[in-house]
Order: C-alpha cells, then sequence, then structure tokens
C-alpha cells in the first residue's frame, strides 16, 4: 500500500481528468488516463563540430568552436573539448584562447578552459596557464593559477593573471617576475 501522500496526489490526478472529461464532454483518452509522475530530464546531447557565437550590434564579438561538446541539460553546462574562443572588437583587435577543454555554463556565457590553456592578443601578447575563466557580464578572463606572459624578448610570470577584454589590458597578479629572452 502507497504513502498517503502518494494516495492523496492519484486521487487528486483522477479527479482532475474527471473534471477534464466532464467540462470537455468527451471521455477519457489514453492521455488523460495515466499522467507521469514527472517528465525524465533530456539525455546529454554529444555533439560534433560545435560553433557558439555572440553578437555586439551588427558585429561578432565572440566565437566558439569546438570539435566535442557534451551538453548536460540538467546541469546546465556544455563540455567542450579542443577549444578555441575568438574575441573581436574592431577597434583593439582580437584575442583569441584555445584549450584542450572548457565548460560552458549556459546560463551566464561563462567559461572554464582548462588543460593546455594559450591566449594571444592581437598586439602579439601570448599568455599560457593550466586554467583560465571567462566572465561574460565583466567581459574578463582571469586565472588564480600560475601563468607565463611572452612580450617580444621579455617573458614575465606571475601567480594569476586578469584580462579586461573591454580595453584588452592585461594583468599578472602575485609574485611577478620577468627575464628576458625567448619562449
Amino acid at each position: 500500500m502507497g504513502s498517503p501522500v502518494i494516495q492523496r496526489r492519484d486521487a487528486l490526478r483522477r479527479t482532475v481528468c474527471l473534471g477534464l472529461w466532464l467540462l470537455l464532454g468527451c471521455g477519457p483518452g489514453p492521455e488523460l488516463a495515466v499522467l507521469p509522475d514527472q517528465v525524465p530530464p533530456p539525455a546529454p546531447a554529444r555533439l560534433t563540430g560545435v560553433v557558439f557565437q555572440g553578437y555586439s550590434a551588427a558585429s561578432r564579438s565572440v566565437e566558439v568552436r569546438a570539435a566535442l561538446a557534451q551538453v548536460d541539460f540538467v546541469k546546465r553546462v556544455a563540455q567542450l573539448e579542443r577549444v578555441r574562443i575568438e574575441f573581436q572588437d574592431p577597434s583593439r583587435g582580437k584575442v583569441e584562447i584555445r584549450a584542450q577543454k572548457a565548460d560552458f555554463l549556459l546560463d551566464s556565457d561563462d567559461f572554464v578552459l582548462h588543460e593546455h590553456v594559450e591566449g594571444v592578443t592581437a598586439e602579439g601578447e601570448r599568455f599560457t596557464s593550466s586554467q583560465v575563466r571567462y566572465q561574460h557580464a565583466q567581459q574578463r578572463l582571469w586565472t588564480d593559477q600560475s601563468v607565463r606572459l611572452y612580450r617580444d624578448d621579455l617573458v614575465v610570470e606571475g601567480e594569476g593573471m586578469e584580462v579586461d577584454l573591454s580595453t584588452r589590458r592585461i594583468r599578472l597578479t602575485g609574485g611577478v617576475k620577468a627575464r628576458t629572452g625567448r619562449p
């Protein structure tokens, strides 16, 4: 015998079905005879050759390409593999970031890029880290992981980094060290 809560829910379901039957003046169809307790969540989708694009006014501001994506509709995250993100700004140039993996948060358009993250700016600055995050609302790239920045013949290392995409400014944080030399 079921619990009182389940019995009440079943009784309510039958009452609603009977009321609809009387209101509509027809017999209960197969879809009204049994209503499911809940609809199962959709299974994760596995996609290949994925492209996401974001626009600001009439021009593309961001493009994300991934060789593979697994979209989890319950957790609202797309797990991407072999990822390239390109931020475009006609007046400031582009910033391109590549990573082996990334998590794209569907509700906020934020990213967490990880595993062999490399980025390059329009000015030719290049950075590497094990993880970089993108916050869409703040137009900011950042990491609290160690980072290496290459500028001309200068190599700068820090314990973290922030990139303001609206100004294209890169700031290294924590224990910053610089040396000359090619990468």
